[in-house]
Formats: structure tokens, sequence, C-alpha cells
């Protein structure tokens, strides 16, 4: 073996210890950070759930299917386009028992984008109480949509109960009755699709509770 291959080799030698031994360095951090982080995600998840639903004790996640030909049926004639729920929680009380869910949704029809949001929906006695919302994503106009996140418009959502199937429906001329909420001045595209992401949390629910 000619002087040049063998540095060739003696080259490609060291090459390849420096690149096991950074996978190794790189294998070793992320097995040390991975738990870590997700638990860090959990609380983050559980604090946002705990936001819209006070009440819940603990959150178990539901095995949903977002594509399920069946929801898609039961937004269609609620009349709830452009509409997805891309999931579902089980909230629970102390002891483990179910006292409703925290569902997230969005709406494709807001100003600036996607509207996406988690809402929390109490499920006693069989009616269904809204607790709560909070946006995950909301990319409307400053001063005008963004007035989606006041607690002004978002404290609405705090008191509507909803008995067989109701929905939630937004007025301009003043709330009437107890599933009605005030649209935001001049914002009725915003309020529109946030109004369309809960319902569609709402027929989630509906469909879960009646395929148990």
């Amino acid at each position: 073996m000619s002087k040049k291959d063998k540095g060739v080799v003696h080259d490609t030698i060291i090459l390849t210890i420096i690149t096991l031994a950074a996978g190794l360095v790189l294998g070793g951090v992320h097995h040390i950070t991975a738990a870590p982080i997700e638990r860090q995600q959990k609380a983050t998840q559980e604090a946002a759930q705990k936001q819209v639903f006070p009440d819940a004790k603990s959150f178990s996640a539901v095995d949903w299917n977002a594509s399920d030909a069946g929801f898609a049926k039961a937004l269609e004639e609620a009349g709830i386009d452009q509409t997805t729920v891309s999931a579902v929680s089980e909230a629970q009380d102390a002891s483990g028992a179910k006292i409703g869910y925290v569902v997230t949704a969005a709406n494709k029809e807001g100003y600036g984008g996607d509207v996406e949001l988690m809402v929390g929906i109490g499920t006693a006695e069989g009616a269904k109480n809204v607790y709560g919302i909070s946006f995950l994503n909301l990319p409307e106009t400053a001063g005008m949509g963004m007035k989606a996140d006041e607690d002004t418009f978002k404290d609405q959502f705090k008191t509507i109960t909803l008995s067989g199937e109701e929905l939630v429906k937004y007025t301009k001329n003043g709330k009437q009755s107890a599933n009605e909420i005030d649209a935001i001045s001049g914002c009725t595209v915003t309020t529109n699709a946030v109004t369309k992401a809960v319902n569609g949390a709402i027929t989630a629910v509906s469909f879960l509770e009646e395929a148990e």
C-alpha cells in the first residue's frame, strides 16, 4: 500500500470514529432530554386544557379519527362547513369519572386564515355546557378580528348551556337566548369562524356520546 493510500485509509478511519462518536453523543443527549421535553409538552397542554375546563382534575386522550366519514356527515347535517376537529380529550373529576371533553377544532373561514381553538364542554345530566375557549391560532387583523381574543368576547363562551341538538349562534342585535353570543362589532367573518369551530367541537362531543 502506498503512502498516499495509507493516508486515505487513516483519514477514513478517523472520520468514521468522529462520526460514530458524534452519533453516540447526540443519541445520549436525545435520551437525556426527551423525557423532560415530553413532560413539559404535557404540562403545557394540560394548562391549556385546564383553562377551558377548570373543573377537571385530569385529562385523557380519546382515540379520535379526524377523517371519520360518520363525523363528516354529522358536520354536514349540522351545516358546519370548512371545519375540522383534530383532537379530543376526556375531562375527568378527582375520581377519574368523565365529566366532559376538551376538543381542538379549527375553521378555515377566518379573515386571516385558519382559526384554531380549544373548547371545554361538560356533559353532565345530558346537557352540553361550554366552559370556555382558548385560541391556538388566531391570524386576524389587529384591532379588529383580534378582539376575539379579548375576555369580553371569550367570556361569552363560559355561560352557554345547550340541550338536544342546539348549537351556538351569534347575533348582531343583542343576545336573546342561552345559546347566543354577541358578534364582534364589524367582524362578522371572525365571529362566524369562531362560532363554527366551537360548533364543530360540540358536534364532535355529540358524535362521541351517541357512539357510546
